[in-house]
């Protein structure tokens, strides 16, 4: 029989034990990565959450312990000997950087967490986690650059669109017990071993500026390899190579790093010794402006076994060497793949071509970027298929988009691209002599792997269009590495979407953190020895743009900081913040910053706003935006300096910031109306977000913003100026629940005409034109989340360990919820109201705070749970507004109800 006393103590504590026994570290991450295989830091940082499914009150960490091995046997074994940190008081989960031994290439590592609750008890071990080290010095890879000569089969030089085929054989006396293969190409590689592709990813590498950089791949092969023959085969394709502002060529580099169970060293690299031939497909078009182009597969051509060690590759060319200067970096974003199906809704036949070949029009979903796939029957060996792509039922809207395909023959021919992709839902299929089905035809779209972890929804199916709308946009146009301002004409990543996707979609819906960590590298490359950076990256050219455009590493490392607390991407950021801000204040005269481009279009202000405006550069328009650009530009810059620890010289960008924001007020602010330059909702947007206008005027220039939208009723504002109006808006405003009216609108100029009249995606101008996949007006995702939902970061607590739940109450909705998925855990922001009651429904996670902004028009009447604020654990009342009361809340969940009447 158990004592009394100690069953009264082991019934105390057993409620304590069982909920510290449910909470688990999970969600592990290095480098913001799942398992990353390859990566190229010497000190990676470790990321957990809490899983809590009670989800307790103010569940927190108070310490953590880690633990890192060089296998998972010595992992379970306790045995930690890269690193065991022991136990380290800390409420820190999110990039704990790794302290243990130096790390090597090729290094496998293996990591598990646990952690101290609030109360002192103690986790379960974590699941482990896994990451390898690719190649960290020059010396470690082993064999040359190579490319290609003459064709084998015509002793005839190769034209740059085809794609090839490249082997290599290899000869194992056992299969190993690990294996991982590095491969670097100059365009896009698909990698084979003994025939199965190593893995789903497609478009590999991830694009970067390619004359200056080049990302590798590794891939963990040990489970393709076998005792014996094995053959590791390159599928080829030029991609970006062909790009004529990269000064460069097609290329490969390879380098294997193997063992065997008994510790033998497996290694292999690219040399002459390996083979190639042509392949059976080849791009169409010339990787330009309007003509990006298709691909042609004849599959009169395909091989169906070259990629296998039976296959006799004798008469295949060997490899030439050739040199590359360029910097080789681990892939450390997330890869391209293949992430939805779109299917076909509609197929008409429509008659014949001049030439008496049949003519089929097929109707796709919705539009999307990638590949796609379609399945002829009855077709004769040499019949010639011919694809086009469009975006919308207009010849001007297919943009070159035109695909080949060369029947084999027999039961069924399949075309899918592989190299290139197209754009569009439109698609006009010449040549079928038997009319498809609706299922012999489908999109495959692609995006850049990033986990969604944001959703929203309303009582208004308007709103709920456009968010989601918003979302596909971003989606259609992130599909290698970065977002373009469109997939088919220019296929370019133009600064100011950048920022305005960074903010306002990427970073609030989806796991984007490797991601931008990319991209902040991708402007420094692209910045000239003067300081000026390219408007467009990881590409380098001459189109139109301005400082907004040029500033998008500033600006995209601003929001990765805010949203994960990353100082390393300020880090990253500096050097050519600088630079670049040294650049501008060498164009500065008389106190502001003057047109450093000869040509106007290089100096733009706001464009493709309503209307068809677009304010040029040599105009006061695009003086005063840029700058005003520039003073936000050295106001982060600043903020940055200090948080990193480099504020050598920073006086300097502080005195110029000081000179700067009066003379612009002075030179375009008119006091008799409020207004600076002429007024538009973008240009008083952008004096009250970067501190142009003096605390004292704010009210008045405020007014004037807030008329502007509620009597012209629409957003007067263009793709440099959306990331300004709406950043303000949502971020500084009192009066966010304003864009109620420009966003439940219909007519044109909305985001409600695009859905209106048909759109799946948004255009290039509010009026219609061409290019109906574009970026210039995404973004508007932000209001729902930031705004209706209520869901922001702390900007003076960035990284989610603390952060804001503020919802507006727009008009007559009745309902809004919002969803996020930050470091920490999930964010939930639910409202409803019912009459003149409010209820608000808050999730925070473990580990973290929210400062909540509780709409009530009568506070005392406010109650979470069914109890007074005063008495509901986990609460702290801060402080208490006209139409709103201030709270702090630790983690768990909350119903908040209060008496609300607008």
């Amino acid at each position: 029989m158990i004592p009394i006393k100690k069953l009264f103590t082991a019934l105390l504590l057993a409620p304590l034990l069982a909920s510290a026994a449910e909470v688990t570290p999970a969600g592990l991450r290095t480098e913001h990565l799942v398992d990353p295989i390859g990566i190229d830091v010497t000190v990676p940082r470790f990321s957990w959450r809490m899983d809590d499914p009670a989800h307790a009150t103010g569940r927190a960490q108070s310490a953590y312990h880690v633990r890192v091995a060089t296998s998972r046997e010595l992992l379970e074994n306790g045995q930690a000997d890269l690193w065991d940190s022991g136990k380290v008081a800390s409420n820190q989960s999110h990039l704990i950087p790794y302290a243990g031994q130096p790390l090597a290439s090729n290094v496998e590592a293996h990591w598990k967490v646990r952690v101290w609750t609030e109360d002192g008890n103690t986790t379960e071990w974590s699941a482990p986690a896994r990451f390898t080290v690719g190649l960290l010095e020059a010396e470690d890879w082993k064999g040359p650059w190579i490319t290609y000569g003459d064709d084998p089969a015509t002793k005839e030089p190769i034209p740059t669109e085809k794609h090839l085929w490249f082997r290599r054989d290899l000869t194992l006396t056992e299969a190993p017990a690990s294996a991982v293969i590095h491969v670097a190409t100059i365009g896009y590689h698909e990698l084979h071993i003994n025939g199965t592709q190593a893995d789903d990813r497609v478009l590999a590498p991830t694009q970067t500026r390619l004359d200056k950089r080049v990302q590798y791949v590794s891939y963990d092969i040990a489970h393709l390899l076998r005792a014996g023959d094995n053959t590791i085969a390159l599928h080829y394709g030029p991609g970006w190579s062909r790009y004529r502002f990269f000064e460069t060529s097609p290329a490969i580099r390879v380098q294997l790093h193997g063992t065997t169970a008994d510790g033998e060293v497996i290694r292999l690299s690219s040399d002459t010794s390996w083979r190639y031939r042509v392949a059976a497909s080849e791009n169409i078009g010339d990787w330009r402006w309007g003509d990006n182009g298709g691909e042609r597969l004849d599959a009169r051509r395909l091989v169906p076994d070259w990629n296998l060690p039976s296959h006799d590759a004798s008469d295949w060319a060997h490899a030439v060497e050739t040199e590359k200067d360029v910097i080789l970096s681990a892939e450390m974003a997330p890869p391209s793949r293949v992430i939805a199906t779109i299917p076909a809704v509609e197929i008409k036949a429509v008659g014949t071509t001049e030439e008496g070949e049949p003519l089929h029009e097929v109707l796709l979903e919705k539009n999307f970027t990638g590949y796609l796939r379609i399945h002829m029957r009855g077709q004769s060996r040499g019949d010639r298929i011919v694809i086009t792509t469009a975006d919308a039922p207009s010849p001007d809207s297919v943009f070159n988009q035109i695909s080949e395909y060369i029947c084999a023959g027999g039961d069924e021919d399949v075309f899918q691209h592989r190299f290139n992709y197209s754009a569009g839902r439109y698609i006009t299929i010449q040549g079928l002599k038997e009319n498809p089905r609706l299922e012999d035809i489908t999109g495959l779209a692609i995006f850049n792997e990033m986990e969604r972890i944001g959703s929203f929804t309303s009582s208004n199916e308007l709103f709920n269009r456009i968010y989601e709308t918003d979302l596909w946009t971003y989606i259609a146009n992130t599909t290698e590495g970065f977002t373009a301002d469109c997939p088919h004409r220019e296929r370019l990543g133009y600064g100011e979407v950048a920022f305005a996707t960074a903010w306002g979609i990427g970073l609030p819906n989806f796991q984007s953190g490797a991601f931008y960590a990319k991209s902040v590298r991708d402007w420094a490359d692209v910045q000239q020895e003067n300081g000026w950076i390219h408007h467009t990256a990881p590409q380098i050219n001459r189109h139109f743009g301005g400082a907004m455009w040029s500033s998008a590493g500033l600006n995209v490392a601003a929001e990765t900081y805010l949203h994960h607390g990353d100082l390393r991407v300020l880090e990253a950021n500096h050097d050519s913040a600088r630079r670049w801000l040294d650049f501008l204040h060498s164009h500065v005269e008389d106190g502001l910053l003057t047109s450093y481009a000869e040509y106007w279009g290089r100096f733009l202000g706001d464009w493709a706003a309503p209307g068809g405006r677009n304010e040029r550069g040599n105009s006061p328009e695009g003086q005063y935006f840029n700058n005003c650009v520039y003073a936000k530009n050295l106001a982060d810059f600043i903020r940055h300096a200090k948080l990193i620890g480099r504020e050598d010289g920073l006086h300097i960008y502080e005195e110029r910031l000081a000179e700067l924001l009066p003379r612009i007020h002075s030179e375009f602010y008119n006091p008799d109306t409020g207004i600076y330059g002429n007024g538009t909702q973008v240009q008083q947007a952008f004096a009250l977000l970067v501190g142009v206008c003096p605390p004292e005027l704010q009210d008045k220039v405020r007014e004037q913003l807030y008329k502007s939208i509620v009597e012209r009723g629409y957003l007067d504002m263009g793709s440099s100026g959306l990331p300004v109006l709406l950043k303000y808006m949502t971020e500084q405003s009192e009066r966010a629940e304003l864009l109620d009216i420009p966003l439940n609108r219909t007519e044109l100029p909305s985001y409600g005409f695009f859905l209106e009249t048909g759109q799946t995606t948004w255009p290039e101008h509010w009026e219609p034109r061409t290019s109906n996949i574009h970026t210039c007006y995404t973004g508007i995702a932000s209001w729902f989340m930031k705004s209706v939902a209520g869901i922001r970061p702390d900007p003076c607590h960035p990284g989610y360990q603390q952060f804001l739940i503020q919802p507006v109450i727009p008009g007559d909705l009745t309902f809004a919820e919002g969803q996020t998925e930050s470091p920490y855990g999930t964010i939930r922001s639910r409202w409803e109201r019912d009459g003149d009651r409010l209820t608000l429904e808050v999730t925070v996670p473990p580990n973290a705070h929210a400062t909540i902004h509780l709409p009530t028009s009568d506070p005392a009447t406010a109650t979470v749970s069914g109890k007074s604020l005063a008495q509901a654990p986990g609460i702290e009342r801060l402080e208490q507004g006209k139409d709103h009361l201030v709270l702090r809340a630790t983690a768990g969940k909350y119903r908040f109800e209060s008496h609300y009447a607008q």
